[in-house]
């Protein structure tokens, strides 16, 4: 990662929306203790159960944040992109990280140690009010997720990923939106509970409708009207 000058990371800061309504000297504090980590792509940035001792920002890339059962099948929870904030659970009610976060592609990221972070948010109750909207964001989604998972087929599941994910990473093309988030068929299925074999499955016969087109490992949805119409929300 080129070294980043302190008044890039303010302004990095400032579009984070737990930084949000800082002043520039609150900001350059905040700058002042952070450091810049880099990660290649499927790079492990902490495992389950590790000690949590620093909270990051995602500057640019995409994390995913998963666990894994005894027999090796992987939950994905969550991906974070550029001003998500990771690891900030460790930080409150445990000192141990709850899932384990490992980098899509190449990522770089701004690191705050446990320390600083604490300090900072007792210097401003309004950002410990915001990191409490992160939290239950962080809920909402496990349980839409559990939710989705129990009582929700694979064909609406994967379809509800798509559009979600479309709003999120996609770009309007010729040909459709493009959802420019490189997963393979098996990180799809681990994020809607499903197996390779049905995700591949699925997707073919999406294909085969005319639905959406697969371009090396991305997907392009043709039309959004069916897959918003099985998902019952709609790309914006």
């Amino acid at each position: 990662m080129a070294t980043l000058s302190a008044e890039e990371r303010s302004g990095l800061l400032a579009r984070v929306p737990l930084f949000a309504g800082l002043t520039a000297r609150e900001l350059g504090d905040l700058v002042a203790v952070t450091r810049t980590r880099s990660l290649g792509a499927r790079e492990e940035l902490f495992h389950k159960g590790d000690a949590g001792s620093q909270v990051y920002i995602v500057v640019r890339g995409t994390l995913k944040a998963l666990t894994t059962s005894e027999e090796g099948d992987d939950v994905v929870f969550s991906l974070m992109g550029p001003g998500e904030l990771i690891g900030e659970i460790a930080f409150l009610g445990t000192s141990t990280r709850t899932a384990t976060v490992t980098a899509l592609a190449q990522s770089e990221l701004l690191a705050i140690d446990r320390r600083d972070f604490l300090s900072f948010l007792k210097a401003n109750p309004e950002a410990s009010i915001k990191l409490m909207s992160v939290l239950a964001e962080r809920v909402k989604r496990l349980s839409e997720l559990v939710e989705d998972t129990l009582f929700l087929n694979l064909p609406v599941r994967l379809a509800k990923k798509l559009v979600h994910y479309a709003a999120i990473y996609g770009r309007k093309t010729d040909a459709g939106v493009r959802i420019d988030l490189k997963l393979s068929q098996e990180e799809w299925g681990d994020l809607v509970g499903a197996t390779r074999e049905s995700i591949n499955k699925q997707l073919r016969a999406w294909s085969e409708r005319g639905h959406i087109r697969l371009e090396g490992g991305y997907v392009v949805i043709e039309q959004p009207d069916e897959l918003e119409k099985l998902a019952g929300c709609a790309l914006a």
